[in-house]
């Protein structure tokens, strides 16, 4: 999301792209999906319309997602 107007999204419409994302995420477990969650949820925080509630929620999930990203290490080796 490198071109995020904040004028020209809607936080549903965030939201709407965040629960897609999150879906598939849970049947690929790809890294990669993990990462448009967590840049999703970085700019539905810094929504100046969203509600703060959500905005608060995610914020603290944020650094989750990207953590999900993260290649992992297991027996010395990354995956």
């Amino acid at each position: 999301m490198n071109d995020y107007d904040p004028q020209k999204t809607r936080p549903e419409t965030l939201i709407a792209a965040i629960l897609y994302l999150m879906t598939h995420y849970a049947r690929s477990g790809c890294p990669r999906l993990a990462m448009c969650v967590s840049r999703h949820l970085q700019c539905l925080s810094a929504h100046p319309r969203t509600d703060p509630l959500v905005r608060d929620m995610s914020a603290g999930l944020q650094g989750a997602w990207a953590d999900a990203a993260a290649p992992r290490a297991a027996d010395g080796h990354l995956h």
